[in-house]
């Protein structure tokens, strides 16, 4: 059980190398993908998802399960039930419904993010998501050390093709790790240089003030990778999101001063006042410094008192739509957002 809940935390925290190439797809395959967007089943999964209806997971699985054992080559399906199981190990504490085995969840996570994968390789998300969910895997087995070698190789595959998304993916796993440990380090600075690869290099890590950079809304634009750094319909608080989990980790390290100054950048996010989360936040700023040692402390609870990566909230953080948010959104066209900008980068990033 201890191995478990480890997983679990390296994700809140084997393919050879020429499937793992980037490729050209049939082009019946880029409409197949985003024909399937329309399905119903697509439709709710993100209206629970972006609704943080946490206690609706087991709804959500078992109508993409019916639907993937219908077609079991429906890439956006097979990514859905990779998410979905993931959103139990991040959040199901949430759940106001009994959710069941966590080691089931772990295991589908795997076996849905690795089919994903093998049917649409372009996608470098998904790589991300399969090297966390392999490396939660790995606790479940007798010698999990080849395991965790290839999903660590996986991780640093995925941070190679798309930098701007799978740091934060691949990081995220280790902040339950003490701050002194290597990885959580590492994790760590892997928020750090996103900032470079997102925004401006080098930056200035004594005042990282880059709010002129973020305030811009981009929203409806196709940035290719760089979507993965700004808000959008799929997460309306990337901005926010990102800056809540790296200031708590700073915390973590005990340097509160710079804590306070990421929690600020999230405020230069254009989208600030509809996030969910904004009180969260508020109080992070207020409460940096005794914060220090309450994130330390293995028997805090409550969202105020932990880092978002174990709140049970780490997802919403940046996914969730406020009621501003829906009716700032009301009238966008997201299928037809998912189509011109290939969310599935079904034709290669």
């Amino acid at each position: 059980m201890k191995k478990t809940i480890i997983a679990i935390m390296i994700f809140a925290g084997a393919v050879c190398m020429n499937a793992c190439s980037d490729h050209q797809q049939d082009p019946s395959a880029f409409d197949k993908t985003y024909n399937s967007v329309n399905d119903p089943e697509n439709e709710y999964f993100w209206e629970q998802f972006h609704s943080g209806n946490i206690s609706n997971v087991k709804t959500m699985i078992s109508r993409l399960e019916k639907q993937y054992a219908g077609d079991s080559t429906n890439v956006v399906v097979a990514a859905h039930l990779g998410f979905a199981n993931f959103w139990v190990l991040s959040e199901g504490m949430r759940s106001t419904q009994p959710l069941g085995s966590i080691p089931d969840y772990i295991n589908n996570a795997y076996k849905y993010f690795g089919r994903a994968y093998q049917l649409n390789t372009n996608d470098k998300r998904i790589l991300g998501f399969l090297s966390n969910a392999e490396m939660a895997w790995s606790s479940l087995q007798p010698q999990p050390g080849p395991v965790q070698q290839s999903a660590m190789q996986k991780g640093q595959e995925s941070i190679a093709a798309w930098p701007e998304f799978n740091k934060f993916t691949i990081g995220i796993g280790y902040t339950g790790l003490p701050p002194q440990a290597d990885a959580f380090k590492y994790a760590l600075e892997l928020q750090w240089t996103t900032l470079e690869d997102c925004y401006t290099s080098p930056i200035d890590r004594s005042n990282p003030d880059i709010r002129h950079i973020l305030n811009r809304d981009l929203s409806g634009h196709n940035l290719g990778k760089d979507r993965a750094c700004y808000n959008n319909w799929l997460a309306p608080h990337n901005i926010e999101g990102y800056f809540l989990n790296m200031g708590d980790m700073i915390v973590k390290t005990g340097d509160h001063a710079m804590a306070v100054k990421i929690y600020e950048l999230a405020k230069a996010s254009p989208d600030y006042n509809n996030w969910v989360f904004k009180d969260v936040l508020e109080k992070r700023i207020t409460n940096a410094q005794q914060n220090t040692v309450k994130f330390l402390d293995e028997t805090q609870q409550g969202i105020d008192n932990v880092m978002i990566a174990g709140s049970g909230a780490l997802c919403m953080s940046c996914h969730q739509m406020s009621e501003g948010d829906k009716l700032r959104y009301k009238d966008f066209d997201w299928k037809k957002y998912f189509r011109e900008t290939d969310v599935y980068s079904v034709k290669g990033l």
